[in-house]
C-alpha cells in the first residue's frame, strides 16, 4: 500500500509568526493533532498538540488559572516550539515505509511532499486505520 492511498490531504497549516493560541484554536474547532509549518514557499516545521501541551505544562502543576495559560499561548509563538527537523516522504513510498519513520524517529506523523511541495500528512492513525481495512478485507 502506497503514502498517496491513505495519506490524509493537509490543507491547513500555520505560519512560523502566528500566536499558539491561533493553534489552540484550530486544534480545538478542527479536530487536529498536527499541523504542518509553512514559511513564504516551503515546508519550514511542524507543530503539535504535545508541543502546545509542554508550553504550558508547568502552569498546569502550579494550578495556575486559564488566564495564565491563555497568556502564554498569546505570547508565544508557532517558530519558538515547531519541530524544525523533519523527516518527509514522498506519496509513492510504501505505507510499511512511513511506519519505518514514526516508529524510528518517534513521531506521529510525516509530511508528505512532492517536488517540495506539501501533499498532506499520513499519520498513525491512517497507518492503524490502513492495517485495520487490510484485515478486514
Amino acid at each position: 500500500m502506497l503514502v498517496e492511498e491513505v495519506m490524509t490531504a493537509h490543507t491547513r497549516t500555520v505560519s512560523p509568526e502566528q500566536s499558539l493560541s491561533d493553534v489552540r484554536k484550530i486544534f480545538e474547532e478542527e479536530g487536529f493533532r498536527h499541523l504542518p509549518v509553512m514559511g513564504t514557499d516551503r515546508l519550514v516545521g511542524m507543530i503539535t498538540l504535545t508541543d502546545l501541551m509542554r508550553v504550558t505544562y508547568g502552569a498546569h502543576i502550579a494550578e495556575a488559572d486559564f488566564e495564565v495559560n491563555d497568556l502564554i499561548l498569546e505570547s508565544t509563538i508557532v517558530e519558538e516550539c515547531m519541530s524544525k527537523v523533519l523527516r518527509t516522504i514522498e506519496p509513492g513510498a510504501t505505507l510499511a515505509e512511513a511506519a519505518r519513520i514514526m516508529r524510528k524517529y518517534k513521531v506521529g506523523c510525516v509530511p508528505v511532499v512532492d517536488n517540495g511541495d506539501l501533499l498532506g500528512l499520513v499519520t498513525t492513525t491512517d497507518v492503524l486505520s490502513a492495517y485495520i481495512a487490510m484485515k478486514e478485507d
